[in-house]
């Protein structure tokens, strides 16, 4: 019999410091000789072990791990998975994760990491590309965002395993009151946001994230793509942080602030702030993950439960173009497994439609397989589900190696853009030179 997962769960020591992942790489770049060559990359016939990292993930009452190892398990005797908890902040799991395997370590054998580590894992040697261990047409189901944001020159390195994504949250009560539609662009939002606060019903319009850190690059990205740009172009030689429709955009943004649509505390809001806003019922509206309707829709910690909606994300004035960034978690392959066929059953089990419409039901994940986030019994579980066929999902410029300073370039400059601190076009020709700066490998 196998023993429970909580007898399986140990710690991973933290070794190393976050920016350790950008260091120089001791086990080679995706170009060079497969590390896992010899190995065959079929399941395997005879016991063997398989070390999963991963953090909790799943809804607060069912942690995924534990339901996952013991389905699995019974389907694959022959493999043995041992979970390795993985600290739960993510620089420093990242951090652990480079100091093991650029050290040469065999475990984790695979691991969970973000949709954006995949470039950064593939240039410093931390990861395998998995495609080439798979069917040509393997990735077909799944967006093209989501696995472009897993691909690394030409090669994919990382198998989505949950898919995040942004949404337009917003008081259906009071759109009800006043006869007011679900809107479909960010003018509309902001005017039906300006409408209810005129109306008193609420002190703010629109709540989202403009603080100096990494979601305010996910946020920017997809007011940009909604209003017909782009952060970089496509072959990542250039930023088009400063082109007129990104201009367009980022004075949007800052005119929410300005005008006082959105709170004057945007600039230091990251997602916690923004949702006890929201769920305060200080806000007619909110931009936020998937995570934020269930905290939303909780009578326990929310004042406004019952009277949310969520809807895609709003397009930018006459666009077609919904743009939600692409957030979620893949799993990763360590080059230096001694697993190989092992890693690649349980990967593909996860990835399945199977596991895939398992995760919805019991741990209220959003599917990466488009059918089955498509299938009318997975659309019936969350209004969230619904929403995201509306998306179109828009990678950040994760492809690069470097991603972390170019994201570093876009948020410094739009948050003291829109703090009020940095005027428009000097702070989006700033960011263009950051981001020159970054995709040259230079540092900032």
């Amino acid at each position: 019999m196998k023993h429970p997962l909580a007898h399986q769960l140990r710690t991973t020591a933290v070794l190393g410091t976050a920016g350790l992942l950008l260091a120089t790489a001791a086990c080679g770049s995706p170009g060079e000789e497969d590390p896992a060559a010899g190995q065959s990359a079929e399941e395997p016939t005879s016991p063997v072990t398989l070390t999963w990292q991963a953090a909790p993930f799943g809804n607060r009452a069912d942690d995924a791990r534990v339901w996952l190892v013991e389905e699995f398990e019974a389907e694959h005797p022959n493999i043995d998975i041992e979970v390795i908890s993985a600290p739960t902040n993510v620089d420093t799991n990242r951090a652990s994760l480079a100091t093991q395997i650029m050290g040469g370590a065999s475990t984790p054998d695979i691991y969970n990491g973000d949709v954006a580590w995949a470039a950064q894992l593939a240039d410093n040697g931390l990861a395998l590309p998995v495609d080439r261990y798979l069917s040509e047409d393997y990735f077909d189901g799944f967006d093209p965002a989501v696995v472009e944001g897993a691909t690394f020159e030409d090669q994919v390195f990382g198998i989505p395993l949950t898919l995040d994504q942004s949404f337009l949250y917003y008081r259906k009560d009071l759109l009800e009151k006043h006869g007011l539609p679900v809107p479909g662009t960010w003018q509309e939002v902001a005017e039906q946001a300006r409408t209810l606060q005129d109306a008193g019903e609420v002190a703010e319009g629109i709540t989202w994230q403009g603080a100096s850190y990494e979601g305010l690059t996910a946020v920017t990205n997809e007011f940009v793509a909604s209003a017909g740009g782009s952060l970089v172009n496509e072959d990542l030689s250039e930023g088009l942080i400063d082109s007129p429709e990104a201009t367009e955009a980022v004075e949007f943004m800052r005119g929410l602030v300005a005008d006082g649509t959105s709170p004057r505390g945007v600039p230091t809001y990251q997602e916690p702030q923004s949702l006890q806003t929201f769920t305060n019922g200080d806000a007619a509206f909110m931009r936020n993950w998937a995570y934020a309707y269930a905290t939303a829709e909780n009578e326990e910690t929310s004042g406004i439960a019952g009277k949310v909606g969520v809807t895609s994300m709003p397009a930018f004035g006459d666009g077609d173009t919904n743009a939600a960034s692409v957030g979620g978690w893949n799993v990763y392959v360590n080059p230096h497994t001694e697993q190989l066929g092992a890693s690649l059953t349980f990967l593909k089990w996860l990835t399945s439609a199977e596991t895939q419409t398992d995760l919805a039901k019991r741990s209220s994940t959003i599917p990466t397989l488009d059918a089955v986030r498509e299938a009318a019994d997975v659309q019936a579980l969350s209004p969230v589900i619904v929403a995201s066929a509306g998306n179109d999902l828009v990678a950040r410029p994760t492809a690069s190696p470097y991603y972390p300073q170019i994201s570093q370039s876009i948020y410094g400059q739009v948050n003291g853009i829109l703090a009020g601190t940095t005027d428009t076009g000097a702070g989006l020709e700033a960011a263009r030179n950051g981001i020159r700066s970054a995709l040259e490998g230079r540092s900032l």
